[in-house]
């Protein structure tokens, strides 16, 4: 190279944007950065979508370009992407490219946030995107071969039954390896590459001199959710791929004329958190240029990183007026010992539960979620609405949050976790018996709102459609048969242990398994042919216990009246269970020993008082809560 002096950005105002054009000099890469301003037209560009570091490592500028006769250090996962270029004649060939480490002054703060604003337009305007998944492997070439083949098959329009016959033959179990390890590539994991994907007008993924389109991709990952016994699904690879296809799809859905979809950062936030980011703001700045509503969040690097997620907590409360948003830290919890807020979620927390929260049910658009648009529209009868779509009232005093709203039971006796010990109810009594009167206490009525509980009362996973009784509670009753007459073998492992866990809670005075037993001298019914138990499925009564009690891990809870419902797996015996104004999920609270504050533990499925109806109870006192 020319010189040894290292190349200085010029500053460059919020309405611009460099892009960056190489020329050879001789074996050396040389390059022409230019300035570009957003209000006029920009010419023809391609971008990159790639990592910053290779698998496990930080970051490194080991490799160096010429601009002005200086030398700009850049990244070394660069280094082989540009020798594919140059193996294709591309990187020569007078195009204008935006490559972010190269186009941002990544030491500048201001202009990194400014340009971090401008993503959406930098991705929807360049020509076309190419994803680099870096360098080809052993089995790269099949993965692509493979992902080529699926999308072929994809357009035959076969049934699932179809596919499944012909592709979980063991001809094919090498193909869905490779595939797995061909979406296991650290690009995949990268949370910046999540808008980057969904943005681009085109997009090409490019392993070593391969290449397969975005199309292709997406189309692979949707056949491959149909194939159950491949093992591909219950990898975490797969999860982070299929996330994508749905968000794409939902944001092309979102495009046409007349749709009126919405991409809450919130919901991107919850689906894309746990991804890698090496600076943490970033778990909810890598996703705003999809976001519908970021104007309620500023981006901005000179705030820690806790400042960042309270002010988007604060920030969403304020523009929807609604308390959602503090429900999620049931799932997105603070590490022990953070200053952080209870009432804040921690978007730091990596891998969480990928099921969603109650406070994230269909129709939602404020709280959103990336489910097709056939699957948003629902019966508003199965609405959570414990406030009864009161507006939040509330108020900010430094980390502290004031809400209004009543506390409605007392947690009482608490069933164990793989966690936790059992808690025992208290005894009962007539008095609690007569105070419960609205509840029904037959040995029926008890183990339906168990069953009921145990599924947050509704059919599938989104919560759209309400629990149908009959059958689930009929699969309940023959599941636990199974286990009191001990034919075990047919019982999942995680039901059996549930069980063990469960049998001793006292309800109404009387023991879970005594519950049981009344029941079962009383019903014929059950025995029966064995129930499904495919955790996979999730509209059946075993696919939604998993989802609630493996997944989520609630517990089973007694109320001091004696109601039933399922809380998170921290909450204690004494814990307040409480209905929010703005908040349409009942909430556990645990008051200070000073009594003056509260710590948030999480959201709540109290049964029988997910509509509102809670604040029709005679005698109910309006309070204040200061959340800490």
């Amino acid at each position: 190279m020319a010189g040894t002096a290292l190349y200085t950005y010029n500053p460059i105002q919020p309405n611009q944007i460099r892009l960056v054009k190489f020329v050879q000099d001789g074996d050396h890469i040389c390059a022409v950065l230019e300035t570009f301003s957003f209000e006029e037209p920009l010419p023809v560009y391609r971008s990159i979508s790639y990592t910053w570091a290779s698998d496990g490592g930080r970051p490194q500028k080991n490799f160096k370009i010429e601009i002005d006769k200086r030398q700009l250090p850049v990244l070394n996962t660069l280094q082989p992407f540009f020798q594919a270029l140059r193996s294709r004649n591309m990187l020569f060939d007078g195009k204008w490219w935006w490559i972010d480490s190269i186009c941002i002054d990544q030491a500048n703060l201001e202009e990194r946030a400014q340009q971090v604003g401008h993503m959406d337009v930098i991705y929807r305007q360049a020509e076309s995107v190419i994803a680099w998944l870096g360098e080809a492997s052993s089995d790269s070439e099949l993965a692509i071969d493979f992902i080529k083949l699926l999308d072929k098959t994809s357009r035959r329009k076969l049934s699932v039954a179809e596919l499944r016959a012909t592709l979980q033959q063991d001809h094919y179990r090498t193909h869905w390896k490779a595939l797995t390890n061909f979406l296991s590539r650290r690009w995949w994991s990268r949370i910046w590459s999540v808008q980057e994907f969904v943005l681009a007008p085109s997009v090409t993924f490019w392993c070593g001199m391969r290449n397969v389109s975005r199309v292709a991709v997406c189309r692979s990952i949707g056949i491959a959710d149909k194939c159950t016994s491949t093992g591909i699904k219950e990898t975490l690879a797969f999860t982070h791929a299929n996330n994508r296809r749905r968000a794409w799809g939902l944001y092309k859905a979102s495009r046409k004329p007349g749709a009126s979809l919405s991409f809450s950062l919130l919901a991107l936030a919850a689906y894309f958190c746990c991804m890698d980011a090496s600076d943490d703001r970033d778990r909810l700045y890598g996703v705003m240029a999809l976001a519908t509503d970021r104007s309620m969040l500023e981006i901005d690097y000179s705030l820690r990183t806790e400042e960042v997620y309270t002010r988007f907590t604060r920030s969403f409360i304020t523009h929807y007026k609604s308390l959602d948003i503090i429900c999620f830290a049931s799932t997105y919890t603070p590490p022990s010992g953070s200053i952080r807020p209870s009432w804040v979620p921690d978007w730091q927390k990596r891998n969480p539960v990928v099921i969603p929260s109650m406070t994230s049910q269909s129709s939602k658009s404020h709280v959103g979620n990336l489910r097709s648009p056939r699957h948003l529209d629902i019966d508003p009868s199965v609405y959570y609405s414990a406030c009864k779509n009161k507006e939040a009232v509330y108020a900010f005093e430094g980390s502290a949050l004031q809400v209004r709203g009543v506390v409605v039971d007392t947690i009482d006796g608490l069933a164990g976790s793989r966690q936790f010990e059992m808690v025992q109810s208290s005894e009962w009594n007539s008095t609690q018996s007569s105070c419960c009167s609205s509840f029904p206490c037959s040995t029926t009525a008890i183990l339906e709102s168990v069953c009921r509980s145990l599924t947050f009362d509704r059919f599938d996973r989104f919560l759209r459609y309400p629990m149908p009784t009959a059958d689930f509670f009929r699969d309940f009753i023959r599941l636990l048969n199974r286990i009191i007459t001990a034919s075990k073998e047919s019982v999942p492992r995680e039901l059996l242990y549930w069980f063990q866990c469960t049998r001793s809670l006292q309800i109404h005075g009387r023991s879970f398994e005594d519950i049981l037993h009344d029941s079962f001298q009383a019903d014929d019914n059950s025995s029966g042919p064995a129930p499904n138990v495919d955790e996979s499925q999730h509209k059946t009564f075993f696919g939604r216990f998993f989802d609630t009690v493996v997944r989520l891990s609630f517990r089973l809870m007694v109320s001091r009246s004696g109601r039933i419902g399922m809380v998170v797996e921290k909450a204690i015996k004494g814990d307040l269970v409480c209905v929010l104004y703005g908040c349409s999920i009942p909430v556990v609270l645990r008051k200070s020993s000073d009594g003056g504050s509260y710590t948030l533990i999480g959201e709540c499925y109290f049964d029988g008082c997910m509509d509102g109806s809670l604040l029709d109870q005679v005698g109910l006192e309006e309070s204040t809560f200061v959340l800490l």
